[in-house]
């Protein structure tokens, strides 16, 4: 339970949030985050049912009824952080290149599936040297690069042409495959001949 100073006095709850959240509006952050140290919650405290997992004001940055009432450019879902005290405008820095590269290479893997995988088809060469520099990038393999590759377009045979649906493609590749496997071992697909019999004489 935090200790943010309510007890069991004879104060009503209201009084005992007033007096231990006097400003009401507050900006919360991580204490122990270097500064500037993003802006995590807005409260209104004498509006909260309980205010019992709240750090107590003395980690809380007081804000104006006014401030709290700027969504427009103060009371911002991000942007804002903690410093000496007070609220500044805030830009996150970029994530680590690692970061990005396993994010990126997250979204080429699912891209080049759906674009030549699924379809039982290789990757062009370029798509196989972007996954590659990525996952090296991911992996902490490449120390050198600083910014990640450009994604490769996708080959025009990989995406179907208009109005045709991915199911109708993957089903004209799946008779290709079958005609494909009929060409090459045809003797278990021939029909077996029709056994004559022979009639009785009168």
């Amino acid at each position: 339970m935090t200790d943010n100073g309510l007890s069991g006095s004879s104060l009503s709850v209201t009084a005992q949030v007033q007096a231990a959240y006097p400003a009401r509006y507050y900006a919360g952050y991580d204490a122990t985050a270097t500064q500037p140290a993003p802006v995590t919650a807005w409260y209104d405290t004498w509006s909260m049912s309980s205010v019992e997992n709240l750090p107590p004001a003395s980690q809380l940055v007081p804000i104006s009824a006014a401030d709290w009432a700027n969504t427009t450019s103060f009371r911002l879902p991000a942007g804002k952080a903690v410093q000496n005290g007070g609220i500044v405008d805030y830009t996150a820095p970029p994530l680590p290149l690692a970061t990005q590269a396993a994010n990126a290479l997250q979204q080429a893997a699912t891209t080049s599936w759906a674009a030549y995988g699924m379809y039982g088809e290789t990757p062009p060469a370029v798509w196989q040297t972007y996954l590659a520099s990525l996952r090296a990038l991911a992996s902490g393999a490449d120390t050198t690069s600083t910014q990640l590759p450009a994604q490769p377009a996708l080959s025009a045979a990989a995406m179907p042409a208009p109005g045709v649906s991915v199911g109708s493609v993957q089903k004209k590749h799946s008779e290709e495959n079958a005609v494909s496997r009929l060409e090459q071992d045809p003797a278990p697909h021939l029909t077996q001949p029709i056994p004559t019999t022979t009639g009785q004489g009168a």
